[in-house]
């Protein structure tokens, strides 16, 4: 009878968890409602708020607003260089062609004057090394101490204790041509030039002695006099999405986020490289276990939440569903997010990731590109871009949500080890990413920690938030952690009233499962035990399954900072333009239909507890 309980428990959890559903959808369904109220009239937004409205994509405006956009084209571009990329980001979401707007935003780029760059050059042991450049032949000496004896003419001067050549900014356009007398690395690394941090630039080349590496500064940025980072790195998301090389804007975007915590850079540089030190970064930066405010935000905390979310869309970290959760709980009575067309728009991007393009092709509109399918529709994954394939990217013709994912027709999904990553315990919590791998849905790419005690208000099922929204009321015995108030939705008489009936229909409820239960209590221990032995697993001992991890990790692009010694090689996710596809690829194959062997009775069981529950 006991595990006839616990089937009872599991039922009624999975009621639970269907009720939330509901309610989710339902408030999905008021914030478009909401949203198209806000937007019902597109000329009175700016232009910013059209974007991110076309990339909510609600079903009665879209088209409305996709117009709008379209008119406020001025020469290819919307009047600065932020609004023209969110422009683009949108325009391309409805299907439409945006290669002038492109072109001119490319031509909007320039060299970042707030970077250091480096030459560093090592051996194993003391070398001589000659460096050309602008036709000359410069030779210097790297002693054993690694230390080097000069400069290399105007170009590159010691710095760093004479550890490395620094690169002159008017020298940056310069292809270096380095040789040594030894086997030989080369690479370039950078700062920004108000904090010690040094970033390694991906690819570090290696030569046998008397070998050439060439190396040259590719460092560019976007900006109207000088670079502007939120127009850097929402003009990179844009280049990225209609697949241009963004390569030499991630310097930028990542060396300079220290000094442009406003914007929640560490999203962007997650979205553009893929990393999993960024997405460790990025949720580590959530507040209060709920929601993510940039540091002096230039927007609010629904706004950067948002923007999280949508760099986080294939994790599998808890933060991810209880910021959701968060979102749900401080949604506006009308359904937006603080009465904002713009945040409301956000988030419902992140939430949703509808396709923006429907129905056939217009062939009244020249810029019209058909039709869109899901990805998942097409038994394909959306995995990030650095890790499908040319062969196995289709992402041309298929779509996924995220804007720093592809549609491949393979998953391509590596062994928790393999991505550097642990299973946690259960009285531990990941602090950091969790990722899919081969052999579990969990496998943490940050620390395992010891899993806090929950405080006395959730333990007591009541809600930790800053402050009690009107409907709902503090409560002083209980405790939260962080300043927050316990809250308690508030009753009245009439509500108190309808409080009996729930619990009377529990009651009934419950009744009628142990009835049920009773009369297939055979079939359902049977199905317990097949329950139990089907995933019960052996967990190892000590502290979590913690897979070989091989050699230390080696510095990554941009994160984290490089230490002495030579650098070690770490390749980037390779961003290169996609080729189009004009035919659509074969469909994965279905696979084989499998024997059902649940038993008749257990069947019909469940169809009754459905019909109940409906």
């Amino acid at each position: 009878m006991k595990k006839s309980v616990t089937s009872f428990i599991l039922l009624l959890m999975l009621f639970s968890i269907s009720t939330v559903l509901a309610e989710n959808h339902t408030a999905i369904e008021e914030a478009f409602s909401c949203l198209e109220e806000k937007a019902a009239d597109c000329s009175a937004l700016s232009t910013q708020e059209i974007a991110l409205t076309i990339m909510a994509t609600p079903d009665n405006i879209f088209d409305d607003c996709v117009a709008e956009l379209q008119d406020r084209e001025n020469s290819g571009h919307w009047g600065n260089i932020r609004d023209t990329a969110l422009a683009i980001i949108a325009l391309n979401h409805a299907g439409k062609n945006t290669a002038a707007s492109e072109e001119w935003l490319m031509q909007q780029n320039q060299t970042p004057t707030d970077l250091i760059w480096y030459l560093q050059q090592d051996s194993n042991e003391a070398v001589e090394c000659h460096i050309g450049y602008d036709a000359n032949d410069y030779s210097i000496n790297i002693n054993e101490n690694k230390k080097i004896d000069s400069s290399a003419g105007s170009c590159l001067t010691r710095a760093q204790s004479n550890f490395w050549l620094k690169v002159e900014n008017d020298c940056y356009d310069k292809t270096l041509q380095i040789g040594c007398d030894k086997d030989f690395i080369a690479n370039l690394i950078y700062r920004n030039k108000d904090s010690p941090t040094i970033y390694i630039l991906e690819g570090t080349s290696s030569a046998p002695a008397y070998g050439t590496i060439e190396l040259s500064v590719n460092s560019k940025c976007f900006g109207d006099s000088s670079c502007d980072y939120e127009a850097t790195a929402w003009a990179t998301l844009a280049l990225l999405e209609t697949k241009h090389n963004v390569e030499q804007y991630i310097p930028y975007i990542v060396a300079m986020s220290e000094t442009n915590e406003r914007y929640l850079p560490t999203a962007f540089s997650y979205i553009m490289t893929n990393f999993d030190d960024y997405a460790n970064a990025l949720i580590i930066e959530q507040k209060l276990g709920n929601y993510w405010e940039a540091k002096s935000s230039s927007y609010n905390k629904y706004y950067d939440t948002g923007l999280a979310l949508q760099a986080l869309s294939s994790s599998t970290a808890e933060p991810i569903t209880k910021a959701k959760e968060w979102l749900f709980f401080s949604q506006g009575a009308n359904g937006c997010w603080q009465n904002s067309a713009r945040d409301t728009a956000m988030i419902l991007w992140a939430l949703e990731g509808r396709a923006g393009r429907t129905g056939s092709s217009d062939p009244s509109d020249p810029d019209s590109t058909g039709d869109v399918t899901y990805c998942s529709e097409a038994n394909f994954f959306c995995i990030p871009s650095g890790e499908c394939s040319g062969s196995e990217d289709v992402g041309n013709n298929y779509f996924c949500s995220s804007l720093s994912d592809t549609c491949c027709t393979n998953q391509n999904l590596k062994t928790c080890a393999e991505n550097n990553g642990q299973v946690c315990t259960s009285d531990e919590i990941c602090v950091g990413n969790s990722k899919q791998s081969t052999d579990t849905d969990v496998c943490c790419t940050g620390t395992c920690e010891d899993r806090p005690e929950t405080n006395s208000c959730e333990a007591a099922f009541y809600t930790c938030a800053d402050t009690c929204s009107e409907f709902q009321e503090p409560l002083s015995t209980y405790s939260c952690d962080q300043g927050q108030s316990c809250c308690k939705t508030k009753t009245t008489s009439s509500d108190e009233g309808s409080s009996v009936w729930i619990w009377i229909l529990l009651v009934l409820i419950l009744i009628t499962l142990g009835a049920i239960g009773y009369v297939y209590r055979e079939q359902l221990k049977l199905y317990w035990f097949q329950l139990k032995t089907k995933f019960k697993k052996d967990d190892g001992k000590g502290k979590g399954l913690r897979g070989p991890r091989g050699p230390g990790v080696p510095p990554r692009p941009g994160f984290p900072p490089i230490r002495r010694g030579p650098p070690q090689r770490r390749p980037m996710p390779s961003r290169q333009a996609t080729p189009s596809r004009t035919p659509s690829p074969p469909r994965a194959a279905p696979g084989k239909r499998s024997y059902d062997r649940r038993d008749k009775a257990m069947s019909d069981t469940f169809e009754r507890l459905r019909k109940m529950s409906s």
